[in-house]
């Protein structure tokens, strides 16, 4: 029965593709081929088809389908495609919604999000609709949390975030290959930093979230190499092709948090390479390291001159100018509405570029520092709900990692992202899109769970 109501619900949103098609133009054969490979996951061997589902989209935002003006991207569809199997799944076989308290603080934040949208908003048709689609960016957070419910799941599903993240790696660095070589732009953004630059972007919006996205995933392999009993020669493999993917990025705050995370990383596995193992593992990881140096020269000169322009120019220096003049009209605006904010992606009423830059008077943005932007839109208690779950998350890190003579692998690995996520989001801001909610899922998931029960390493 289960499974019959949802083929129906993915027959519906089958339609609902070719209706908007038909509007268009043949780019719904795209779309009407994504939808039957969407609904057939959902069905493949229950939560993992569903998950990977989730994870997969979630990597794929620059992609979008215009819906009476409103951009869908495939991290929307999965999410409603993915609530409608989730929610007959639960009702049929009587399962409990089961939601920690830390739960609680992410729905306090959606909760804020459509508030503030409706009291504090200068035009809230507009923001009610970004708020949904915040919500929809937020929902795999939940829907990780009621699928993953035990361990064997969850080691599985964390097999899927890998995949997808090396995936996602070796698609990017592809695209910047095939554009060296033969020309081509797809997947790649011209102009991206420097005129004469092109960085890639892969499936994600941009080539700082796509930077982001790989040395997060880097970082995740990186944990598992050095916290595993056993040394795995894929775990190193993974690392490197995801940290070549994040250097051929070229952005700044991804490799500035990539390189703080592998000191902390190696700082919270000092213990283990002094029992065993170390000597072996480190001549691996040397010959690693030496991979990636050779990268940087290969790639030296623009980085080289990304960093000196920003040594050298400091504020002056044109994206960071740019940046500045948005936090500083933000600040502007936040004692205007403390409480609940202006409202969702609500920036974008407010602020013009024509008053600074005449050339950008058409040009759209953002408030690119994730907790600025949140205090901007949610206000003071958007950003304590989210403080409150980052609070709540990290009590229960502590509490599976007590007692313990070893940092518990996948744990230490979604914390370690988390951290990644947190330094490169206060330059190019992620918590809009669906990928940072995906791995907050797995990390709520992985501390609620590990303190119950034995995970082995």
């Amino acid at each position: 029965m289960v499974r019959r109501l949802d083929w129906l619900g993915g027959v519906v949103a089958i339609a609902l593709f070719c209706r908007l098609a038909l509007e268009e133009d043949l780019a719904w054969v795209g779309w009407l081929a994504l939808g039957i490979a969407v609904v057939s996951l959902t069905q493949a061997r229950w939560p993992y088809g569903t998950i990977l589902v989730l994870v997969g989209m979630s990597a794929m935002p620059r992609f979008f389908l215009e819906v009476f003006g409103w951009k869908a991207r495939p991290e929307h569809f999965a999410a409603i495609i993915v609530s409608v199997a989730v929610a007959l799944w639960l009702h049929f076989h009587q399962r409990p919604v089961r939601l920690g308290k830390l739960d609680y603080w992410i729905l306090a934040y959606v909760a804020i999000n459509y508030l503030s949208s409706l009291v504090g908003s200068p035009q809230p048709s507009s923001t009610l609709k970004w708020a949904l689609q915040n919500n929809l960016a937020v929902l795999p957070y939940f829907l990780i949390r009621l699928t993953v419910q035990d361990l064997e799941t969850l080691r599985k599903a964390f097999r899927i975030l890998l995949g997808v993240g090396v995936a996602e790696s070796i698609y990017g660095i592809l695209c910047y290959a095939s554009h060296h070589a033969f020309g081509t732009t797809t997947g790649m953004e011209i102009g991206a930093y420097l005129v004469n630059v092109a960085a890639p972007f892969g499936s994600l919006y941009e080539p700082n979230l796509f930077g982001a996205y790989t040395a997060c995933c880097a970082v995740l392999f990186l944990a598992l190499y050095l916290a595993e009993r056993q040394q795995r020669l894929s775990y190193l493999i993974g690392f490197l092709v995801a940290s070549l993917a994040a250097v051929l990025s070229f952005s700044r705050v991804a490799l500035f948090a990539l390189v703080l995370v592998v000191g902390w990383l190696f700082w919270r596995t000092r213990q283990l390479w002094k029992h065993g193992g170390g000597r072996s593992k480190s001549g691996i990881f040397v010959l690693g390291l030496a991979l990636i140096i050779v990268t940087f020269v290969s790639a030296g000169a623009v980085l080289r001159e990304r960093f000196s322009d920003l040594y050298y120019l400091g504020l002056t220096e044109q994206t960071t100018i740019s940046r500045f003049i948005v936090i500083l009209q933000a600040l502007q605006e936040i004692p205007k509405h403390p409480l609940l904010g202006s409202g969702t992606a609500s920036f974008n009423l407010s602020f013009d570029w024509a008053n600074y830059i005449p050339e950008w008077s058409s040009d759209k943005t953002w408030i690119a520092n994730a907790p600025l932007r949140i205090l901007h839109d949610c206000g003071a208690l958007g950003l304590t709900a989210l403080l409150g779950f980052l609070v709540a998350v990290s009590w229960k890190i502590r509490r599976a990692w007590g007692g313990r003579d070893r940092p518990v692998a996948m744990l230490l690995a979604l914390v370690a992202g988390a951290l990644l996520y947190g330094i490169s989001f206060q330059a190019t801001d992620g918590t809009i899109l669906a990928f940072c909610w995906v791995h907050l899922g797995f990390l709520a998931t992985a501390a609620s769970l590990l303190p119950h029960e034995t995970l082995s390493n």
